[in-house]
């Protein structure tokens, strides 16, 4: 027969759960080990459960585990049971199971589960869980593989981590290890007494002596190991509970999931950062990869590959280029910063057109339509031609002028953001030209225009900022518009150095340089993705045509997929 090691975990009963685990001795060599879990349906009901639940306890250690099957079977309306009864004869162990219960038996290292009606040989050195459904909701299955397989005292590290656990009611565990085979019968041996007891009683004191030293530094040693353990363990179920709480609270409160992840992470770092052997620095590193994931998972990251396009120098001697625009129709254009010129590519075939603008003064800015193309600077719009013409004046500057940065088109009309008169002009299109200037915004709207970095009109216009704000305007007036799950790196629902913006007929794009990645957006500002690449750091504009995106990258085009 097996001797056995038992040691009991159970959760803290409530109204309507009840879990409890006991071991009965029938004789000598017949032992019948039970796991039980009560619930009542009705949580208000005056039912007993821990009375209901010793009865049937006591009723099963009386009449048997052949009988447990009729017992549940006559359990009442409105409770449901989970049962698991083992029994062990001589050596052998046998298993009945009812409901949402399990049994998982370590040997050698490997961890096998028993099904109902199994039955076997145990074997000194086995390890065996008999538990609830409850208790493999808090020690995952590969945590309690390692436990079985590493640990000489797994209930040592088990118990600690139930109980720190806030809702146990329906835990109930039993943590069974084999530590000998016993012969039945035991021979009795008779000595006399020796004839010099001094010497030997000597003789066995320093034996006795020498074992408790060794005794004493092997505890100091399994003492060390099991405080390290715990640590881990203790970190662990910390780590493990914030990435659960990060993924069901991700979507209500995304500020709150992006610091449950954050301090997560910082709990890890200051572990790994302590005197740690290598195995732990291992399993520390592997907590981090679980928080990034939970990262990647809950924001949506998208680890991005970038491929290059061209570069600009090769596309044009000298050509350099810190912005682009597209015309829609997979054309790029560059305003030449170092030259007087603007620089068509196609992006299918890679050919090239070229305006030279040496006439006139360099433009700060391009509008870019399917069939126009316009460059902006202190002395009005010129209108830019493909074709051996020379550029045409179609709008004049005037007095108001006083710092115009930026421009852009929609059906056919020209709006120019001058930053020294924190206004954004219109020029409706006529038949012959151009109407005269008019304020855009609203009366009474005059919002500070002199930290936008980036303007696409689209019919509303929509601002970027250096400071991290993203602002849209419809007919003059800002619109109540406010990002929704951005996990912002920085101040709550603010870019970190935001270069340029993108906006297609059903997402906004936002190039952040300051977190290395494109943040995506629904137009009504609920964050939906973003596209992560230590090069975005350098990008400094953004132009997203189909299913692809493109960035301006020290003078190089390089492109990604959506």
């Amino acid at each position: 027969m097996v001797k056995l090691q038992v040691t009991n975990i159970v959760g803290t009963a409530s109204n309507s759960v009840w879990s409890q685990v006991r071991t009965i001795t029938l004789s000598p060599t017949h032992q019948v080990m039970m796991v039980i879990k009560l619930s009542c349906d009705d949580p208000d009901s005056l039912v007993d459960l821990p009375t209901t639940g010793v009865g049937i306890i006591d009723e099963i250690g009386q009449k048997g585990a052949e009988e447990a099957q009729k017992i549940v079977e006559g359990i009442a309306d409105g409770l449901t049971i989970d049962l698991l009864v083992a029994t062990l004869h001589d050596s052998t162990f046998s298993i009945y199971k009812h409901g949402e219960v399990e049994v998982y038996l370590s040997r050698a290292g490997r961890l096998a589960k028993l099904e109902n009606g199994e039955s076997g040989e145990l074997v000194e050195g086995d390890k065996a869980i008999l538990a609830t459904f409850d208790f493999g909701k808090i020690v995952t299955l590969a945590k309690l593989g390692n436990i079985l397989r590493d640990e000489d005292e797994p209930a040592e590290l088990l118990t600690p981590i139930v109980h720190t656990q806030s809702e146990t009611s329906g835990v109930g565990a039993m943590v069974v290890k084999v530590v000998e085979e016993m012969a039945l019968h035991r021979e009795i041996k008779i000595k006399l007494r020796n004839e010099n007891p001094r010497k030997n009683n000597l003789w066995i004191g320093g034996v006795i002596f020498l074992l408790l030293v060794v005794m004493i530094g092997v505890g100091m040693v399994r003492r060390v190991k099991l405080v390290r353990e715990r640590e881990f363990v203790s970190l662990e179920t910390s780590v493990s509970a914030k990435i659960a709480e990060t993924l069901s609270s991700s979507e209500l409160n995304p500020e709150k999931a992006k610091t449950l992840l954050s301090e997560a992470k910082g709990e890890v770092n200051a572990y790994l950062a302590g005197d740690i052997t290598d195995s732990y620095k291992q399993k520390g590193n592997e907590l981090i990869k679980e928080i990034e994931v939970a990262d990647e998972q809950v924001f949506k990251k998208n680890d991005t590959k970038l491929t290059t396009v061209v570069e600009l120098s090769i596309l044009n001697d000298g050509l350099a280029a810190s912005k682009m625009k597209s015309d829609g129709k997979e054309n790029l254009i560059f305003n030449d910063q170092a030259n007087p010129k603007v620089v068509l590519m196609n992006l299918v075939d890679r050919s090239k057109q070229i305006i030279d603008t040496a006439k006139n003064d360099s433009f700060v800015d391009l509008g870019v339509s399917e069939t126009k193309v316009y460059g902006l600077n202190n002395n009005g719009v010129m209108e830019l031609f493909w074709k051996n013409t020379d550029p045409k004046k179609v709008i004049e500057s005037d007095e108001f002028w006083v710092d115009p940065m930026l421009m852009g088109l929609f059906a056919n009309n020209v709006y120019v953001l001058d930053k020294g008169q924190g206004e954004i002009w219109k020029y409706p299109a006529l038949e012959t030209g151009f109407g005269g200037r008019r304020r855009w915004f609203a009366p009474g709207i005059a919002p500070d225009l002199a930290n936008v970095v980036d303007m696409k009109v689209v019919g509303d216009i929509w601002l970027l900022t250096s400071t991290g704000k993203l602002e849209r305007y419809s007919r003059g007036a800002p619109v109540a518009f406010a990002l929704e799950g951005f996990p912002a790196t920085g101040e709550a629902k603010k870019f970190s150095e935001p270069r340029a913006l993108w906006v297609s007929e059903s997402a906004v794009y936002v190039l952040e340089s300051g977190a290395s990645r494109i943040v995506v957006f629904g137009k009504d500002g609920k964050y939906q993705s973003q596209y992560v690449n230590e090069e975005f750091g350098k990008a400094s504009d953004l132009v997203v045509i189909d299913n692809k995106g493109y960035v301006l990258i020290d003078n190089t085009v390089k492109e990604f997929g959506l």
